[in-house]
């Protein structure tokens, strides 16, 4: 849902929120990578995490300074392919779109 409001948005209101959603969307997955609890193992979540703020740094500045949303997108879109790709057995159990819920 936030890449097809990324890609939606053109200006105004709707740019601003589409942009929040992915920094919110960011921030609640470096907490998550944070967490002891997280399985991923240590250097993806490293890099993960500093994907998250690299996009979350991005998208402030795509506000303040009216920066195009498609690397947001290009991130968001490489990630899913990644992580999707980490092990046979755990795709299948992803959902296609995981932040449609």
């Amino acid at each position: 849902m936030v890449n097809r409001d990324l890609a939606a948005c053109t200006d105004g209101l709707a740019r601003i929120r589409a942009i929040g959603r992915n920094h919110t969307l960011w921030s609640i997955l470096v907490k998550d990578l944070a967490l002891a609890e997280n399985r991923l193992p240590e250097n993806v979540k490293t890099g993960l995490i500093a994907l998250g703020m690299w996009s979350m740094n991005y998208s402030t500045r795509a506000i303040l300074q009216h920066l195009p949303v498609d690397p947001l997108i290009d991130v968001n879109l490489n990630v899913m392919d990644g992580l999707l790709g980490q092990s046979p057995s755990s795709s299948a159990d992803m959902p296609k779109a995981p932040f449609d819920a």
